[in-house]
């Protein structure tokens, strides 16, 4: 991603050393599109895209679809990790619609995030 995302809500930062990106404040319907935009711009040769959600402190469910969404049109072995805390309960949320189980789509809780 060769820009940043900022609005009033959500902030979306590339990373600078692996293909990803980092989100910082709430993240709402609204923002489904530079979401997907910025995750679709982190496709290399590498397997893993990592998403880090250490700093949100809201995901709302159809953002929750669109990290979805972009984990199925990932082919194996590529796949979407999602970082982070477990106050945003993700895990409950992904099983509940049996997301959990997707093949390219990980989950990885984290207990402390960096400022």
């Amino acid at each position: 991603m060769a820009s940043y995302f900022i609005d009033d809500f959500l902030f979306i930062t590339p990373f600078g050393h692996e293909p990803g990106i980092r989100l910082f404040g709430q993240v709402s319907g609204a923002h489904r599109a530079p979401l997907t935009l910025a995750l679709l711009s982190c496709r290399t040769d590498h397997e893993d895209v990592t998403i880090d959600l250490t700093g949100v402190h809201h995901i709302s469910q159809s953002a929750l679809e669109t990290l979805v969404g972009v984990s199925r049109s990932l082919y194996p072995p590529l796949r979407l990790i999602l970082r982070a805390r477990p106050e945003l309960e993700l895990y409950g949320r992904l099983a509940a619609r049996g997301w959990h189980e997707m093949e390219g789509l990980h989950l990885s809780e984290v207990l402390w995030s960096p400022p």
